[in-house]
């Protein structure tokens, strides 16, 4: 169960920052004209926001179960793989070695978080 829930979470919140960024090609999601504040709402806002609702209510679940040290940097590795892989096939973005070598750190950083003495 505690696997699943923690795949919920980071699916919730890789996707969400994958469609909020979707919704933001068109424009900043707030801004000022004429001195007025004039909102940008799409459905890929809305769609974010709600994953982000659902990624809330995920977090608050594993931070009751689990100890903060464990479970931010296991869920946050994950999220930025994701992210990362997400953004060269979705947006196009460019892997570069510098990128790639960041991403392999962080896994190697999370696999000596866990190991068990």
């Amino acid at each position: 169960m505690s696997k699943i829930i923690i795949s919920l979470f980071v699916l919730a919140t890789s996707s969400a920052l994958i469609v909020l960024k979707l919704g933001a090609k068109s424009g900043a999601p707030a801004e000022f004209i004429g001195g007025r504040l004039h909102f940008n709402i799409n459905p890929f806002v809305i769609g974010g926001i709600a994953l982000y609702g659902l990624s809330f209510i995920l977090y608050m679940y594993l931070l009751s179960k689990y100890d903060l040290g464990y479970i931010i940097p296991l869920t946050t590795a994950l999220v930025y793989a994701i992210i990362f892989t997400a953004s060269y096939f979705v947006f196009k973005e460019a892997f570069t070695i510098t990128k790639i070598a960041g991403i392999a750190l962080i896994i190697i950083g999370l696999v000596f978080l866990n190991i068990k003495k």
